[in-house]
């Protein structure tokens, strides 16, 4: 069954260029595309309640960022109702980037780019929908998560080029 790339809702998201491809293995992101990634994951898998909901707490909070744990569920939940049915829940341990996650992350690093003031809102989104992202956004930056996709990463070598030369 193929996944579609776009709401099918009526004035619901179109399909557009997504900055995180499905399928990318995790360990080529940053530690806010795996933290995120792993967040998501866990609140699908049904995480977020009980005795684990206090681990990721825990989680945020150690990121400095106890706020966005409810904005992101919030996020989520809001996304579940864009989307028409629950986002895809693989195992904690799955390597690679599902579908959906990789919509999140596009969807957040647009609100990021939002917020910077780099982009302009994407007028197809829900009000509720735009508001949270942006806020989770503008959120997660104020501690450090920045999202990079690679396609909006500048293409320089810091490290090779900073690299001693041996003669």
């Amino acid at each position: 069954m193929k996944l579609l790339d776009f709401s099918p809702r009526p004035g619901g998201s179109r399909a557009s260029f997504s900055a995180y491809v499905p399928g990318t293995d995790l360990a080529t992101f940053g530690f806010a595309e795996q933290f995120l990634v792993w967040a998501t994951r866990a609140m699908q898998a049904g995480f977020d309640t009980g005795i684990a909901r206090i681990r990721l707490e825990s989680a945020f909070a150690a990121i400095e960022a106890p706020d966005a744990f409810a904005l992101h569920q919030q996020f989520l939940g809001l996304l579940k109702i864009e989307f028409g049915r629950a986002l895809t829940a693989p195992c904690l341990k799955w390597r690679s980037l599902m579908a959906d996650e990789a919509r999140v992350l596009t969807l957040l690093a647009e609100f990021q780019r939002i917020v910077a003031g780099d982009s302009k809102p994407a007028s197809s989104l829900p009000g509720p929908l735009l508001q949270t992202g942006q806020r989770l956004a503008l959120t997660l930056a104020a501690t450090g998560l920045i999202l990079q996709p690679d396609n909006l990463k500048p293409q320089t070598h810091c490290w090779t080029e900073a690299m001693p030369t041996l003669h």
